[in-house]
């Protein structure tokens, strides 16, 4: 089983009115939100999670979604993180942050 999610605080991107700002949320301060291993754990969850849909779909003839382009990206990114963890100048054009807010959008999807 997954590790329980971590507490999030979220703060607004704009000072527009309320109900703009709150369809608007921004990730401020997550202490360990952006550490390459977890990243790498969210990562497996998120796969074992669909390869079990993929496998209920097969043996029990269910209707599970399957997205099989956020499976690609998820091992595209578990491949740079892995890579990034044991050499830091890899990729460095893309810090770990920007990698974290694409894994965690893909995690949700």
């Amino acid at each position: 089983m997954c590790k329980q999610e971590k507490r999030i605080n979220y703060s607004t991107t704009t000072n527009h009115s309320k109900s703009i700002d709150m369809l608007q949320p921004r990730l401020t301060s997550c202490s360990e939100c952006g550490e390459i291993p977890d990243l790498l754990q969210d990562i497996e969850c998120k796969i074992t999670e669909v390869a079990q849909n993929l496998y209920n779909n097969t043996v029990f003839a269910l209707n599970m979604p399957v997205p099989f382009a956020v499976m690609t990206d998820l091992f595209n990114y578990r491949r740079i993180l892995t890579y990034k963890y044991c050499n830091p100048d890899y990729a460095k054009n893309y810090s770990v942050c920007q990698i974290a807010s694409k894994v965690k959008l893909l995690k949700y999807k």
